[in-house]
């Protein structure tokens, strides 16, 4: 009985650092528009044409050029994703006045029903990109699981990224990043 109890907390501990890539088997969405205001302005839902099958990330940082950018990769379905989210929402609006956009990219193994619940209390734009697109920013960013997350400064050089590590660093090692990157 022991054992089984030690077995059970053992795996149920192997989850909490991160989210392994989830994989479904979802069909591709259609195209629709490149952005649609949401009725919360705190929010927008943005499109990544399905015709971008490479350079996924590079393909959403352009349109974020000139302004310090944060990006977390996440899943509706990853508890540490929306743990995290939770602890940068106590630092988030002072940086949104302050011109910092965020930027949130999951793919379809995030049912549509629930990432279209969850996005409205997530201020930021959000991609919900392809499973192949998916895919594709995985392995090109080397991402072993999820969430991870990257600072752009405003000349599109990278401030921090902890995509092949993973985990949310804390308050306490974003802020500096982003006030350093702010100053640039």
């Amino acid at each position: 009985m022991k054992k089984t109890i030690f077995l059970v907390m053992c795996v149920a501990m192997l989850g909490l650092p991160s989210c392994a890539q989830k994989k479904n088997a979802a069909p591709e969405k259609k195209e629709t528009a490149a952005a649609q205001p949401a009725a919360n302005a705190g929010y927008t839902v943005k499109t990544l044409p399905t015709a971008i099958t490479s350079n996924i990330l590079q393909a959403i940082e352009k349109e974020y050029a000139g302004s310090v950018t944060l990006i977390d990769v996440w899943a509706t379905w990853c508890p540490p994703c929306r743990r995290a989210m939770t602890v940068i929402d106590s630092i988030k609006p002072g940086y949104i006045e302050k011109g910092v956009k965020f930027v949130y990219i999951t793919g379809e193994t995030s049912p549509e029903k629930n990432w279209n619940d969850m996005i409205p209390n997530i201020h930021g734009d959000h991609y919900r990109i392809t499973n192949a697109q998916w895919e594709t920013l995985m392995r090109e960013q080397g991402i072993p699981g999820i969430p991870v997350y990257k600072v752009i400064n405003k000349d599109g050089s990278t401030a921090f990224s902890n995509f092949t590590m993973g985990g949310y660093p804390g308050n306490e090692v974003i802020k500096p990043i982003l006030d350093e990157a702010l100053k640039k």
